[in-house]
């Protein structure tokens, strides 16, 4: 097998939010599919060791963490605790700071952001973390030939913040993900498997289609995202309507993109 086969196929649980039901009956639909790993959303309801308890009863593992940066402003020691205890070792910030998020951020914020990060990642490798950053399309903005995510992650040791590269997210933005793989190779353990309809349809659920059944060209980027030093795969749909069966089609589509790669 080759080393882009061997690479784990984890779900992001924000796919199955939505989901009627428990969260273990959602973490048992996700075994009963074939994943091992997970990327959890933050929640304050446990400890990480009865969060790592639960997840083990069904036979997953969170390799990653999607984990809000107002947890690190209200209890930064304590929330790296929690996924210390987890048993993760990646903690991922899904989503920028309000002004980001609303488009009215400048070229000199982008940067100041990156420099934020860059102290809080400081900190994270201290205590035996490492901090990555999930963009969406508005890190895809351009500012003077440069993107906001160039002029972000430009402000930030590589030894201290990550990419976590959402392809869909990328390529909606105007990117190109193949451009950012080799670009910040090394920096990009967890890539997030998101796919995009054609233009006009399924808008109802932002745009999105199960990996392998939309428009992004997988034959290019999973070898790109192997290229670059990529450990996770990370499954994610924000609005996957038939849930049991998006996961399902995700989880076979990459498994035999990996076995026919043999």
């Amino acid at each position: 097998m080759s080393t882009a086969t061997r690479l784990p196929i984890g779900l992001q649980l924000y796919t199955l939010r939505e989901l009627p039901g428990s969260e273990d009956e959602r973490l048992a639909l996700a075994a009963e599919v074939g994943y091992a790993y997970v990327e959890t959303i933050h929640q304050t309801a446990q400890s990480g060791e009865a969060w790592k308890r639960q997840l083990a009863q069904h036979g997953l593992m969170a390799v990653s963490a999607h984990v809000p940066l107002e947890a690190f402003d209200a209890d930064r020691d304590g929330t790296i605790q929690t996924y210390l205890d987890l048993g993760t070792r990646i903690v991922t910030i899904p989503i920028p700071r309000r002004a980001f998020w609303a488009g009215e951020a400048s070229a000199a914020d982008w940067s100041a952001f990156g420099a934020e990060l860059n102290e809080l990642g400081e900190h994270c490798q201290s205590a035996g973390l490492r901090l990555l950053y999930h963009n969406h399309w508005q890190e895809m903005q351009m500012y003077d030939g440069k993107r906001a995510i160039d002029l972000l992650l430009a402000e930030s040791d590589a030894a201290h913040v990550g990419l976590e590269p959402d392809f869909a997210w990328i390529v909606k933005g105007g990117g190109d993900p193949l451009q950012l793989l080799r670009r910040y190779a090394g920096r990009c353990p967890c890539v997030h498997m998101k796919d995009l309809a054609p233009e006009g349809q399924n808008e109802d659920r932002l745009g999105l289609e199960d990996v392998g059944y939309g428009r992004l060209d997988w034959d290019a980027i999973l070898p790109a995202a192997d290229a670059s030093g990529a450990s996770w795969y990370i499954v994610e749909h924000d609005y996957p309507g038939e849930h049991a069966a998006s996961i399902t089609r995700s989880y076979n589509f990459i498994a035999d993109m990996m076995r026919g790669r043999d």
